[in-house]
């Protein structure tokens, strides 16, 4: 008798602590999507991931500490944010970024494309930090825009590489029960799993300097 007066009341605590988690943990950008709020591991997909990534068009200031790979694409406005919130107390850790820039396929112009392009063609860190100094069109005023990315077949080689990277690692993110979101961040744990974190959020980020020990911003 006892039993079945307990027995809904565990039932009811537990359904009330799932909704409590999602309501916590996870963030629904839009309507029928969710994001996760807290670094996830990587279960599906991993051979996948680890050879889109490593062998992807990324640049980065070649600190020699733990890696964290950064995708996006140059008008996210998450992408700026985290890049301006994160990467300067990530390279005082030692922390090398490597951040794999695309033009989107039906939303980039041929400015963008252009230097996506000369980015991905010379892996050139400074290239990414000038680009990311002011708004988008001032680089072109300011350094020149390089040479058309369909102008011969290398460049535009250059420019559908970074595309296939990002639709490559969409594929695992989807496997895993994920939608894209940009930036993802993706990074490997003590146990040589891949972590991911997806968009950006403030206790996402805290959390991501845990797992990498990079110090917590003031």
């Amino acid at each position: 008798m006892r039993l079945a007066i307990i027995a809904p009341i565990i039932v009811s605590v537990l359904i009330l602590a799932g909704l409590a988690y999602v309501a916590i943990y996870e963030k629904p950008p839009v309507p029928g999507r969710l994001l996760p709020k807290t670094p996830k591991t990587i279960t599906v997909g991993v051979a996948e991931l680890t050879d889109a990534l490593t062998n992807g068009p990324w640049v980065s200031p070649g600190l020699s500490g733990k890696a964290i790979y950064s995708i996006g694409f140059r008008t996210c406005p998450d992408c700026v944010n985290f890049k301006r919130t994160e990467f300067a107390d990530y390279h005082k850790a030692n922390i090398d970024t490597r951040v794999i820039i695309y033009a989107r396929r039906d939303n980039s112009s041929a400015a963008e494309q252009a230097i996506v392009a000369d980015l991905a063609c010379t892996r050139n860190w400074s290239i990414f930090e000038r680009w990311m100094e002011d708004v988008p069109e001032a680089y072109g005023e300011i350094y020149g825009l390089p040479p058309a990315a369909n102008s011969d077949k290398r460049r535009a080689a250059c420019l559908e590489w970074g595309r296939v990277v990002r639709e490559r690692v969409a594929h695992v993110v989807k496997q895993n029960g994920w939608p894209m979101e940009t930036p993802a961040m993706f990074w490997r744990a003590k146990n040589g799993d891949w972590r991911m974190f997806l968009g950006d959020d403030k206790r996402g980020k805290r959390l991501i300097r845990k797992e990498l020990g990079v110090p917590q911003a003031r």
